[in-house]
């Protein structure tokens, strides 16, 4: 069984209110009530799991995606 996750997308509570981050099949992962702080959590996620970050605004567009895959080497 595989824990690695897709993407992570920080973007605006579906449930409620806040930020969360979830995973690009939707899971959430972490929730927050600052964006800041879902911000900081959701580029650790995508550090570990060696994958994107995309952060989205409250309209849902997206602000900034950074990716956190390792390079290849050689």
């Amino acid at each position: 069984m595989s824990n690695s996750i897709d993407g992570v997308h920080t973007t605006t509570n579906p449930k409620g209110t806040g930020w969360v981050n979830q995973s690009t099949s939707g899971t959430i992962l972490t929730s927050h009530q600052v964006k800041t702080i879902a911000v900081k959590a959701g580029r650790l996620l995508a550090k570990r799991h060696r994958t994107q970050l995309t952060v989205h605004r409250r309209d849902g567009t997206i602000v900034q995606t950074q990716s956190y895959n390792a390079a290849p080497v050689g």
